[in-house]
This record gives C-alpha cells, structure tokens and sequence, in this order.
C-alpha cells in the first residue's frame, strides 16, 4: 500500500493553526482539509452544514452566536450552544473520522483539528503537531481576525473555545488536549511568528514527502 503524508495540525483559538495548515499545504503541494470534512460530514448525516452549528466551530454563524451571548452580557451562556444540536458530538467526531481516514489514504494531507492525532495515530506518514501560543498574544490576534472591541470579548471567546476543544479531546481520547507527547512538534507562535511557524513546519513535511515520494520512485527488487 502507498504511504501518504499527512499532517495533523491542533491549535489553539487564536493561535493562527488554520492559517499556518493552509500555508504548509500550498507550499508543499498538499491538499487541505478543513471545512471540506464538515462539508462531507453534513452530507453523510443527511443535514446541512449549519446543521452541524452546536457542534462545530468552523460553522457559520457558531461564533455570531457566541458574540451575541457576550453582547447581553452573559459569557458563561455561550459555553453551551444555545441550539440543541441535530446530531451529537460523538457520532459527528465517528463520521468526521472516517472522512479523515479515506483521506489520509487516498493523498499527502493537511488535517486541521478534529483530533486528527488521534483519528491517525500509528499509520505510517502522519507528523502530528501542536500549535499554541500566549495568551496576550492570542487576544490581540482574535481581536483583529473577528473586529471585536475589547479585549474581554476575546478572552471570553478563547476560554469557551479551550474548554470545549479540552473536553472534546479527553472525551474521544482520554488524554489532555496540550499533552505535548501527543505531538511530534509543538510551535508557539507568539514567539515564532506564523511565518516561521511555517517554515519550520514546512521544512520538517518536505523531508517526509521527499522520502515517501522516493519510496514510490524506487523499483521494486
């Protein structure tokens, strides 16, 4: 069986995880898989993608709502989605799963978040890495991406998202969420850069794509 390259790529809420995935994708020529997966997921489930809302981050309108909690001043309402969701976490995570597997298996991949780590763990090709950052830095950063006027806004958003991405990982996995041994690289970058964050991420997949791409090069003896 051919081996692909595939990156996991878990994040922090304003850590720019997302950013750094797709830049490492284009660079390296790899496909980048994202809201793709959700898209997937919806349809295999028989919803559609704002279905999906209470569950997922990614979605549109997830995060107007979490901006309209905080705007009535209530941040401790938007840790639970105010939706009842249309299908629950867990059989959301077993269908993003098995999207995740087909396509590790079918081409070299950027995986951002839905514990791709763990969703892969022990195939052959998959480098799995941590992208976090300082708090401060990440503030300032959720500020800038979604215009929000304070920083108690931001604060807000980051502790909702933590929590959930915590609790989501020890339910599928059993493990802390920023267990660096989970990780083959962990990268802050708040004191990296994104751009270096790239660089370094990228320079580490190249060395792997190189000797996969090889592997397949070689004739068989």
């Amino acid at each position: 069986m051919e081996t692909t390259t595939v990156l996991t790529v878990s994040r922090q809420l304003g850590c720019g995880g997302a950013v750094i995935g797709q830049a490492v994708a284009k660079r390296l020529g790899m496909r980048y898989a994202d809201g793709e997966i959700l898209a997937r997921a919806a349809k295999a489930a028989g919803l559609l993608e704002g279905d999906l809302a209470p569950v997922e981050e990614r979605s549109p309108g997830f995060w107007q709502r979490v901006l309209e909690s905080l705007a009535m001043g209530a941040p401790d309402t938007a840790l639970a989605p105010p939706i009842r969701p249309s299908v629950s976490a867990t059989r959301l995570f077993e269908i993003e799963s098995t999207i995740i597997r087909e396509i590790a298996a079918s081409c070299d991949a950027v995986i951002v978040g839905r514990a791709g780590f763990h969703v892969l763990a022990g195939r052959p090709g998959v480098t799995n890495v941590m992208v976090h950052a300082r708090l401060a830095w990440r503030i300032r950063r959720v500020m800038e991406v979604l215009s929000l006027a304070t920083p108690d806004e931001a604060a807000a958003m980051i502790e909702m998202s933590d929590r959930r991405r915590a609790q989501f990982i020890r339910t599928v996995t059993g493990m802390c969420w920023t267990d660096a041994c989970a990780f083959d690289l962990c990268v802050d970058t708040s004191a990296t850069g994104l751009e270096v964050a790239v660089e370094v991420i990228a320079t580490l997949l190249a060395s792997h794509l190189a000797r996969n791409r090889g592997a397949l090069a070689r004739p068989a003896v």
